[in-house]
């Protein structure tokens, strides 16, 4: 089962502020999926933070120059 996180953990596991998370999801900055609980509460899942983190990984690709 998938670990669940508030704001504040969420924010820590992704290492951005709690303030950070209100704005993407409040000003749609980006789609980090949540569950709203009640009217103040959000809830994130492992699951979805680890896939946004996959989604932000940049590959660089070595490129070898001849001189």
């Amino acid at each position: 089962m998938d670990k669940r996180m508030n704001t504040n953990e969420a924010a820590a596991y992704l290492g951005v502020s709690p303030k950070t998370l209100w704005e993407w999801r409040n000003r749609s900055l980006i789609l980090l999926p949540c569950y709203r609980i009640g009217k103040r509460k959000f809830m994130y899942l492992q699951s979805d933070l680890d896939n946004f983190l996959v989604q932000c990984r940049i590959e660089y690709t070595s490129q070898q120059e001849d001189y």
